[in-house]
């Protein structure tokens, strides 16, 4: 028999392990806050799948681990710096905690007062009070491509740079000019023209000249693409290349490299350049130090493209 203080000291405590229990299991008693989910605008000038799939996935990822809300927004007209200005003031005023950007305008889009913290993804370091930065190195990107190439073509073989006058950006010309560095250091021939299918076949064939092999260089990830294709489908001219080289991991461009008509390009890690940017933007925000990051850049040519390593940065699992 329990006597009556016994009863009572039962009661006590199954009272006590009631209230433990709502404490541990529920919001009723103690109330977690909730945690802000902060709102992230990322301002580019080209969104399509095949350009920013894994810097997408990248982003998407950190999204779910920093609890934020990322939303693309596209450049109606390609270049246009005063268009992307536009956005940022929007989009600010619509309410976002933070911004991304690619600039198509250094140091127009750089030089733009805000007062939200900006994230750029840009492709030389550019000091800016407050704001995070993920740098592509461009220039460097231009060098340790034309380096690889000169273990591969012959020493009298001239390059012939195809490039975009009209739509050249910044990054296009900095990984032109380290490509042309290494190669007028090496005393190459180099040939600078305006991409078209005209150029390329009087090129392959020969009439620059009277040279009989030429090796291609594209400047951007869409020039590369053309050019391979247009070479993949007139062999009598393809005989005349020995070698097409350029930056970009796009689907076209590795089913390309895979293929062997495209013979090597360099690549950055897109995925994590996505990650990055988004928790850099997320440090700021919470008044943490976010210090400059460069990404890393990788050549890749038919030989290494399947190995474990860089299929895991080409295509990223989330």
């Amino acid at each position: 028999m329990i006597g009556k203080g016994g009863r009572w000291l039962v009661f006590l405590y199954v009272a006590f392990l009631t209230v433990l229990f709502l404490m541990c299991s529920t919001d009723l008693i103690i109330r977690e806050p909730e945690r802000k989910i902060h709102q992230i605008a990322v301002i580019i000038e080209d969104a399509r799948s095949d350009n920013y799939s894994n810097f997408r996935k990248g982003m998407d990822q950190a999204a779910k681990e920093f609890n934020v809300d990322v939303h693309f927004i596209t450049l109606y007209d390609k270049s246009d710096a005063g268009q992307q200005m536009e956005l940022m003031d929007r989009e600010q005023q619509d309410g976002a905690d933070a911004l991304i950007v690619v600039p198509v305008d250094e140091e127009r889009v750089m030089g733009k007062a805000m007062a939200v913290p900006v994230i750029y993804l840009q492709p030389k370091i550019m000091e800016k009070p407050g704001a995070g930065t993920i740098v592509i190195d461009y220039e460097q990107m231009g060098k340790q491509l034309a380096n690889e190439m000169r273990k591969d073509i012959p020493s009298d073989c001239p390059v012939w740079m195809l490039t975009d006058p009209d739509g050249q950006s910044g990054m296009d010309r900095l990984f032109l000019k380290g490509a042309d560095a290494v190669f007028s250091e090496e005393g190459r021939t180099i040939f600078v023209t305006a991409w078209d299918a005209e150029a390329v076949f009087r090129t392959a064939m020969g009439a620059l000249d009277g040279n009989q092999k030429v090796v291609l260089l594209a400047e951007n990830p869409e020039i590369l693409t053309e050019v391979s294709g247009l070479l993949a489908d007139n062999p009598d001219a393809a005989q005349h290349v020995c070698g097409i080289y350029g930056r970009g991991n796009t689907v076209p461009i590795l089913n390309d490299l895979d293929s062997g008509r495209i013979s090597g390009v360099c690549v950055t890690d897109d995925f994590s350049i996505g990650y990055l940017s988004v928790r850099a933007a997320v440090q700021v925000l919470e008044r943490a130090d976010s210090i400059p990051v460069t990404a890393d850049i990788y050549y890749i040519e038919k030989e290494n493209l399947r190995e474990p390593d860089y299929e895991k940065l080409l295509f990223p699992i989330e």
